[in-house]
């Protein structure tokens, strides 16, 4: 057994949406956009293997059985049924979820990055994690999951200052701002700045991080594209470099305005913002001893009133805070801590914080936990509970994803809207009955810890504006092929109704004007030429008209005076027939 110490454990998620771009998707559908098993073959030949989840460990085991059935096919890419009479997968295109691991040894390769420590001086920390893995979770809902998974084994950078460096600077993925010199602010040269280096140079100083490594050096991000604004014109998201180190191989663009190229490519976007989402469990005897109020120490009434409460290192961990607490109001502060704290093993010195961007667990050292018999709590941040947070956050992804798709139908022309309405609304009533739970496990700490993410990400108000967005969207569908299918009826029935009165017109002609005619055998039957002037000339009346009238009555003009031209050329043809 390895006797490396581990001081914190990080996992840094990354959701994005996906889909394929180019002249060949234009005017596709959702599904046909996100098509999973496409995706899946790109990266064959690389150094991602879609593996199956197989519960052949102790904590696969744990894991997999810790949820409901139902939900386990959102978060376990299960090897698939066979069908015993062709051999091939069962419900292939139905699949929901692809599994991705990065082909590493474990704890070999780092995740390296350097934070400013001290801004004045220019003094800047190198952090160094060990890379535990890196998985690729993607779904046919076009939404995907990067996650490094991270152990921190060196002493120096153990400290309670360094993991909020950690968690607050090792999840950017772009600048968040860039900064302006104090001493322009409230000048009018401030609205004409375009020192973007200079702004970029500040930002790094207060919350980016900088030269971001995964694996080798060969893929280091210094986020220097930035430094000049053509680097960055059609979309602030430039994938760093680390990322696109992982992801080599694979035709990617993050500019939408590639929609027109012959070649088909997959476009990716982040579905927060700058961030990825933080899941931290940290070991610390002192601040345990800190945050945690022996109700023995003086009196019982102290019970419920941990220092938790009061502490800003506890606040910035959990909001992943770095140098400054961003709430500067005790009573907020408090608030907010109580509110976002999951309490129920305090009095045994271990705290949970949830939030919007981060799950983060504070316990004893590691050590400590051995000896209490609680060690599995870290097993449980790196399993089960980063299983939760995924979960949430591919619901919210989702929920995204599935707004910018109304978005991007109704600015779309009406006779490609219906199509992508209906398939859309298809792959949100999948998304609702295999992605979107209620309740995805039976423990009760486990009900209680997701309910607090579904809380806190708004994941069920969210649902609920999705649902009437699509509604929206779907009812105004229908309206739109209401009015085509009233406006077909009318023309056929406005084309009925002039038809009555020719047809009356013409049947009168053959009665009263052709039989006298016949009867005095002076209309030779076997050449009516006669016929052809009024029809050959009824064309040209109706272009005639239709240039100057280009309306409906223009048919009607038309269908009259074809009928009365051909009425005053029996008419004549009769006078002159008796005439001879």
């Amino acid at each position: 057994m390895s006797e490396r110490a581990l001081y914190s454990y990080h996992v840094f998620l990354f959701p994005f949406q996906w889909y394929f771009t180019g002249v060949e998707m234009k005017n596709k559908t959702l599904e046909e956009r996100t098509c999973l098993d496409r995706l899946v073959n790109l990266f064959k030949g690389t150094k991602w293997i879609n593996k199956p989840y197989k519960t052949d460990t102790v904590l696969n085991y744990n894991e997999y059985n810790y949820f409901y059935d139902m939900a386990r096919k959102a978060l376990f890419d299960e090897e698939k049924d066979k069908d015993k009479d062709k051999g091939k997968d069962k419900d292939k295109n139905e699949a929901l979820l692809a599994n991705l691991f990065y082909e590493i040894p474990a704890d070999t390769y780092r995740y390296s990055f350097k934070v400013c420590t001290d801004g004045r001086n220019n003094v800047y920390k190198e952090y160094s994690l060990h890379i535990d893995s890196i998985i690729l979770h993607l779904y046919s809902t076009g939404v995907g999951v990067l996650s490094f998974h991270l152990n921190n084994r060196l002493k120096h950078q153990s400290g309670s200052d360094d993991i909020l460096n950690i968690n607050q600077a090792g999840r950017r993925l772009y600048p968040p701002f860039f900064a302006m010199d104090s001493k322009f602010v409230g000048t009018q040269e401030q609205f004409g700045i375009n020192d973007f280096s200079a702004g970029l140079d500040i930002t790094m100083k207060k919350e980016l991080a900088r030269e971001f490594r995964v694996i080798a050096d060969e893929g280091t991000e210094d986020f220097e594209t930035y430094r000049r604004p053509e680097g960055f014109a059609s979309n602030p998201f430039q994938l760093p470099a680390h990322l696109k180190f992982l992801l080599r191989g694979i035709p990617l663009t993050v500019d939408k305005t590639e929609t027109e190229l012959p070649e088909t490519r997959v476009f990716l976007s982040p579905l927060l913002d700058d961030r990825m989402f933080v899941i931290c469990w940290y070991g610390n005897d002192e601040i345990i001893k800190e945050l945690h109020a022996n109700p023995t120490d003086h009196c019982k009434d102290k019970v419920g009133q941990l220092t938790y409460l009061q502490s800003d290192w506890w606040y910035k961990f959990m909001f992943n805070d770095q140098k400054d607490n961003t709430c500067q109001n005790q009573l907020m502060m408090r608030n907010l801590i109580r509110k976002h704290t999951y309490t129920r093993w305090s009095d045994y010195g271990t705290f949970y914080g949830v939030n919007r961007y981060s799950f983060v667990c504070l316990t004893a050292e590691l050590p400590s936990l051995r000896g209490n018999n609680a060690a599995f709590i870290v097993n449980h941040m790196q399993t089960m509970y980063y299983k939760l947070c995924e979960l949430c956050l591919v619901q919210r992804a989702c929920i995204l994803r599935f707004s910018d798709e109304v978005a991007r139908i109704s600015a779309m022309e009406d006779e490609h809207v219906s199509e992508q309405v209906s398939n859309l609304y298809k792959q949100y009533l999948r998304f609702v009955n295999r992605v979107y739970f209620r309740e995805v496990t039976a423990q009760e700490q486990g009900i209680e810890l997701y309910n607090m993410m579904q809380e806190h990400m708004q994941i069920e108000r969210n649902v609920k504006d999705l649902d009437q967005e699509i509604e929206e969207l779907h009812s105004y569908i229908t309206l739109v092929e209401d009015q085509k299918q009233s406006r077909n009826i009318e023309l056929l029935t406005i084309i009925g109704a002039l038809f009555i009165l020719p047809t009356f017109i013409i049947s009168f002609v053959g009665m009263i004007i052709y039989p006298p005619l016949l009867a005095e055998k002076q209309m030779n039957l076997q050449n009516p030429l006669w016929l052809l002037l009024p029809l050959a000339l009824g064309p040209l009346i109706y272009l005639f008209i239709a240039r100057r009238r280009k309306s409906k009555r223009s048919v009607l003009v038309f269908l009259y005076g074809l009928v009365i031209l051909t009425l005053i050329f029996s008419i004549i043809y009769r006078f002159t027939i008796q005439c001879h």
